[in-house]
Order: structure tokens, then sequence, then C-alpha cells
């Protein structure tokens, strides 16, 4: 049963149709009274469990659903369970038991890990915080923890090499696998997704710190970041295929390897700033498209949305909720399609300690669209598009909220009081 106010309406049918479908399945894997606590589904389906990839990726759609309560719960116990024994890792998979799925987990000395999971935890624990406000995904006790050990001591642990990237050593087996790429390359010393995703737990490390009065440690990380960006943007790409590479192998050469993972999670994390890079890699990743699998596909649209390339999300997204999708019944497709509507295609995205409320419309010229009980710093807001011209947002917060609205015709900014509605139009 779902417990969210938020609702959709729009005159696209086929948009209705596919939030519809949505919502309802997304909330057929809810479990309110399991005994690890209120939680849902984020594996593969029959397994009841919730891994730490899948859980990231679906916990923006959970926001959306009105599962805050559901997502706190479950990044507790991943961040709970990280421990010196595991080096650091945490428990890949949980049951809805609470203990770590015995299909990936033998002992602390055998079991399998994805080495980008702590990272992809702390970057959704700093998206969370910005659409929820609450300073328990940055500064609680088993957050702070977690975030510390993972900057102090799991990264340490796990680059080999010592050039401050994880990386891989083939004799790990799956306990330390340095990318969400399950049939990598062996031989590689580093993947483009973890890099990725260190660079956005360096980004949230930083925040961390700096709510902790802790300037000079945020400084620190925040330059760990732009190094990793640097070594990435320059060294990765190449202009002659127009794209990154996705991994490096340990004699300093990359691969020719294609992995749309590691395609596409630079673009994800926002890694890339040249626009003719970003502009390659997305042509590269919609070349592969076709043959992407379903739980890397489910990324996509909210990806596209973002970099403006509307048509292509819709259509990937339109294939995803349709009813003849294959494997549309995984648990991320409902949820990933849930977030990419409300915060790609809507273009819905947060700041919450600045309370700025960002929007970007990708409907189309004659279509209207508008999403009610958008949860927000503990309020709601309601925001109507009509076409990319004219956007209205109700402020159902305590906060007077800073809105800047992206239209056709440029980029407007008003204050939106308590209780207030504003229209912003070409």
């Amino acid at each position: 049963m779902g417990r969210s106010s938020i609702d959709f309406d729009s005159n696209n049918p086929e948009l209705q149709k596919g939030f519809d479908w949505a919502r309802a399945q997304a909330e057929t894997f809810i479990h309110d009274d399991a005994e690890v606590g209120p939680c849902y589904e984020a594996a593969l389906p029959g397994r009841d469990a919730f891994c730490m990839r899948d859980m990231s990726h679906q916990s923006g759609g959970a926001h959306c659903l009105g599962l805050t309560e559901h997502n706190r719960n479950m990044m507790g116990a991943f961040a709970r369970n990280i421990s010196e024994a595991k080096d650091w890792c945490s428990w890949w998979e949980i049951t809805f038991e609470g203990k770590p799925a015995p299909v990936d987990y033998s002992s602390d000395a055998d079991f399998w890990y994805n080495l980008p999971a702590n990272f992809d935890i702390m970057d959704t624990a700093s998206r969370l915080y910005d659409l929820t406000g609450d300073a328990w995904y940055l500064l609680s006790p088993e957050m702070e923890n977690f975030f510390r050990l993972t900057v102090e001591k799991y990264i340490p642990r796990w680059d080999r090499d010592g050039d401050g990237i994880v990386d891989r050593a083939d004799s790990d087996g799956r306990r330390g696998i340095a990318s969400y790429e399950e049939n990598g390359t062996t031989g590689y010393s580093a993947a483009a997704d973890a890099l990725a995703l260190e660079y956005r737990a360096y980004l949230a490390a930083a925040r961390m710190a700096l709510l902790k009065k802790e300037p000079e440690k945020a400084s620190e990380y925040l330059e760990r970041a732009d190094r990793l960006r640097e070594i990435f943007c320059r060294e990765w790409w190449t202009e002659q295929e127009a794209r990154f590479y996705e991994f490096r192998m340990k004699d300093g050469s990359f691969s020719p390897k294609q992995s749309d993972d590691n395609a596409m999670t630079p673009l994800r994390c926002g890694i890339i700033r040249d626009p003719a890079q970003i502009a390659g890699q997305i042509r590269y990743l919609l070349s592969t498209e076709p043959d992407t699998i379903v739980e890397l596909r489910s990324y996509y649209p909210a990806m596209l949305w973002k970099y403006g390339w509307d048509a292509e999300a819709m259509r990937i997204w339109l294939k995803m909720t349709a009813e003849d999708y294959e494997r549309r019944d995984y648990p991320e497709v409902s949820y990933a399609a849930v977030e990419a509507l409300f915060c790609g295609y809507m273009g819905i995205s947060a700041d919450a300690e600045k309370s700025e409320v960002r929007t970007r419309s990708a409907a189309a010229d004659g279509e209207w669209s508008e999403v009610t009980g958008f949860p927000l710093w503990g309020g709601f807001i309601d925001l109507r598009h009509e076409g990319k011209k004219k956007s209205t947002l109700t402020n159902r917060t305590e906060r007077t909220l800073s809105w800047t609205a992206e239209t056709e015709g440029g980029t407007a900014r008003r204050q939106v009081h308590a209780g207030e509605t504003i229209m912003i139009c070409d």
C-alpha cells in the first residue's frame, strides 16, 4: 500500500499511463514490516533483499513515493555493517531478515563486493539530504562513521598502486571488484565508474565536513575530487573515438573493451564538464543503447534529461514503461521511471542548505504536465509545466525557497514564500 501524496497529471496519455504503471509497480516492492525494518526490494526479483547499488539507484524514486523512513533504514543498515574484518566493506546485499544475503556472502573472508558501492552510498546520502533536509544522512553517528572510514581506511586499502583510485587485483576474485561491470576485463587497474563515483564521494565528504565546521578537511576532499576529475577528463578521453575509455590496464594503457556501466556513470556523476566531451560520450552511449540490459538502461532517461537530450530521454522512458518491455518487473525499472519523470522530465532538483529549487521543463509544445505533492524538506511542492514557456510552482513547505526555472527563453529566479504560488513564463 502506498503512503505518498504524490500525483502526476498530463495531457500526454503515454506519460500518464507510464507513471500510473510505475507507481503501482514500485509499491508492490515495499515491505513496511520486515524484520530488518521498513524497506523495499532492491535486488534481483525474488531474493527478498536490497543491495548497495540497486538501493542507491532506487532511492530517488523511493523518496518521490514517500519512502523516507525506508531509505533511512536501508542506508543505516549498510553504514552500520562496515568493518575492518571486511577491509572496510559493508554487506553488499542485505536480506529482509537483516542478514547478509547467502548468495553473495560466505564469511568476512569470502564475499561478493563491487568497490564503487561505498562511494555510491555516500553520494546517495548527499542527494537524499538535499531532498529531505534531514541532516541524519550526513551527521548521524553511523553515517559520519561510514564516511570517515571510507575516506580514511577503505580507499587506502583498495588503492594498491597508490594513485588515489581504488584498483583491481585479479587475485581478489569476487572480494574486491573495482567496477559495477561484473564481466569486466581482467588485468585492469582502474574502471571509469569507480573513479567517477569516488569523485562524488569526495564531494559528499566535503559537504559533511563543512556541516561539521571543518573547512580544512572540506578543502582537502575537494582538492582530491578535483584531482580525480582532471585525471579522468585529460587522460581517459580518446579524441579519435570521441568518448572516454572504460578501463585502464595495469601497464597504463587503456582497454578498448566497451562497458555501458562505465560509459554511463561518468555522465551520471557529472565528472565531465566539457560540452564537446559530454556530447561525444552521450552519442557513444546511445549507439550501444539497443543492446543495453534493463538495469543499466533504467539510468538513461534521468541522465539524458539532465543534459537536455529530451527526445532521446523520452523515447527510452516510454520504452521501459511499455507493457511489452522485457523484464520491466525488475525493481530498478519502476523506481527509476518515477525518479526520471519528476527529477528529469519535470526537472526538479534541490539544495537543502540554500533552500534552493531548480526546475527545467522537458514538455513538448502543446504539452502540459504537473506534479502535486512532491516531497521536499518535510513538506511538499506542486509544479506545473506548460510546454517550455510557462512554469508554476506552489510552495507547501515551511521555508521560503529560492526557485530557479529554466524556460525556453532563459533562466528566471524568484523567491517563493511558504504557501505562495508563483508563475514564471517567457
